[in-house]
């Protein structure tokens, strides 16, 4: 049972016994076993039982509780605005039993079944900061109100229709109306769709008169559909409201965000708004909060993956990940945090913004307008006892100077850094302030990751091998080893590829690389004692993937170029 459910069962209780002292001095018979009535389960149950006992139906018990407990009753709502519904969401309406029936003055008014729910509306006043004031209605109602005017919110299978169901087919959407139900219907579609495809991202923007739309699977976009001229504008605005953007403001930028439930899951949507020509361009990332691998799941060679424990055992130092952006560098930060995450640790995050929330580890989203910034929150973090810390990028001076300073005095930590390669992580710190010396004493590690796709396990299993153009390539430098194609089928989209792996280099600053980078070695030469102590560059990880059959090699030339192509050959000379 969860949190949300055991919570629900303790409501629904306390809600039963009130009620059941409400039945015993109203009813006339005395021989009804009240228990009897009541699964235990629901407000609405409890409701139920009451209703049964006294023989009325919800509307006249309603006005039999509020007359003798002298309460307010709560008036049906005709029109809710928006705003109350962001107040309140869906989320913590099904949680506390609840529906926003009004907002004025600062006074959140709430209809509830439990009058006397003084924990429900302590909560909610933390959740929404506003004082809140309770009314009386019946959970039957409440949940009639909860289906009707937060039926955006409620994204799931069975009032959602799919339309598209091709993810390489460019279709035009049905030509829908641009009434607010209608527009309403295609952007929860919309976002249902991305999630069941995985999408981590879906892009909206202005084409052809109209709109397109694309959503980002396993690293590529792909063209889903086009949004006719009517609707284009209406889906912006649609989309610009559930985030709590200005809907006025066209012209400038605007990031926002929003939490909903997909299929049962919890999953955060970040909006990022442009203003390009022919209108705005809307980018919506898709974080599904309950997905945090862990370390052994996602997908690092039996190599990297003993290094990269080995370093999560210091107690002390920095552990370094660079990147570009996309390249699943914070994903395999969580799973670090949730392989070291136990109840003897204390592990702190600095986030912008929070993107997995893991239960026993503290986390803070950075906020610059209240002056929370990294090494802000840092130097708070650093009197609350830390075992590990994560920061979620070092981007300046002082953050590194910080983060230093933290590993000197007895904190692991893990950051992110933009680099081209683990060993120029090196120089990039000295360019940020930090000594050859203190690098040398505090650098535990330092690792570089890319993604690739992966071959199709349904149609790839045992062939084409590869003759395309890349694959050729690759054949005339290494003739002994045989190489996989993509080849395509329904499971993969006719892409033939499905899921994506880390390619990760990883290297440990042993008494070598740090006399080395004390002396002020160059990066060639710091290279070259990595390699010495065992440690494998990109480019030999994507050969071992290419030779396992896990990749092709048009996709490892995507996403490493022509620098794996001299390494591959600088490799073949050194072998003969």
């Amino acid at each position: 049972m969860s949190m949300a459910d055991k919570h629900e069962v303790h409501r629904s209780n306390a809600t039963f016994n009130w009620l059941k002292r409400f039945c015993i001095e109203k009813s006339t018979n005395s021989n009804i076993n009240i228990e009897e009535m009541y699964n235990g389960e629901s407000a609405i149950s409890a409701w139920k039982s009451a209703e049964a006992i006294l023989q009325v139906d919800s509307k006249i018990l309603t006005e039999m509780i509020a007359k003798s407990y002298q309460l307010e009753v709560a008036k049906p709502p005709t029109n809710v605005p928006e705003e109350l519904l962001h107040y309140v969401s869906l989320k913590v309406a099904r949680e506390y039993g609840i529906f926003p029936v009004d907002f004025a003055d600062g006074l959140l008014t709430v209809a509830s079944p439990h009058p006397f729910d003084t924990d429900m509306e302590a909560m909610v006043e933390f959740l929404t900061t506003l004082h809140v004031k309770s009314v009386l209605a019946s959970p039957e109602l409440i949940a009639k109100w909860t289906e009707m005017f937060y039926q955006e919110q409620m994204l799931s299978e069975n009032d959602i229709i799919i339309k598209t169901t091709q993810l390489n087919t460019r279709t035009k959407r049905n030509e829908p109306d641009s009434s607010n139900s209608a527009i309403v219907k295609i952007v929860s579609e919309m976002l249902l769709e991305a999630f069941i495809f995985k999408a981590s991202d879906i892009h909206i923007e202005p084409f052809n008169n109209g709109g397109i739309v694309r959503y980002r699977v396993d690293g590529m976009l792909r063209v889903i559909s086009e949004l006719p001229a009517q609707v284009f504008i209406p889906i912006i605005q649609r989309i610009k409201a559930l985030a709590g953007l200005n809907l006025a403001k066209k012209m400038v930028p605007q990031d926002g965000s929003v939490s909903l439930e997909l299929k049962g899951q919890d999953v955060d949507l970040r909006v990022s708004t442009l203003p390009v020509k022919g209108g705005e361009k809307v980018v919506i990332r898709l974080l599904i909060k309950s997905v945090v691998n862990n370390l052994d799941d996602i997908g690092l060679q039996q190599q990297e993956l003993d290094t990269f424990k080995n370093l999560l055992q210091s107690s002390e130092g920095i552990f370094v990940i660079t990147g570009p952006t996309g390249s699943g560098k914070t994903s395999t930060l969580y799973a670090a945090l949730k392989e070291l995450n136990s109840p003897e640790k204390c592990l702190v995050t600095v986030e912008d913004p929070i993107e997995y929330e893991i239960e026993g580890i503290a986390q803070v989203n950075i906020n610059p307008q209240q002056n929370l910034t990294f090494s802000s929150a840092l130097r708070s973090i650093l009197r609350q006892d830390p075992d590990v810390i994560l920061m979620g990028e070092v981007r300046d001076e002082e953050t590194a100077e910080m983060t230093f300073r933290a590993a000197i005095t007895g904190h692991f930590v893990m950051t992110t850094l933009h680099t081209s390669d683990a060993i120029t992580t090196i120089s990039r710190l000295i360019g940020l302030g930090v000594s050859r010396p203190i690098i040398a004493d505090s650098l535990k590690g330092v690792a570089a990751q890319r993604l690739i796709r992966k071959l199709c396990p349904s149609c790839n299993l045992s062939g084409p091998l590869a003759t395309d153009t890349h694959g050729k390539r690759f054949k005339s430098i290494f003739s002994d080893i045989n190489i996989m194609s993509p080849s395509g089928c329904d499971e993969c989209d006719h892409t033939g590829y499905k899921g994506r792996i880390p390619l990760f280099e990883i290297i440990t600053i042993d008494y070598q690389l740090a006399d080395a980078i004390r002396a002020g070695e160059s990066t060639s030469k710091l290279r070259e004692v990595a390699a010495q102590s065992g440690a494998r560059s990109l480019y030999k990880v994507a050969l071992e993937a290419l030779s396992k059959g896990l990749t092709s090699a048009e996709e490892i030339n995507r996403v490493l170029g022509q620098s794996f192509w001299k390494e591959c050959e600088i490799i073949n000379n050194l072998d003969n």
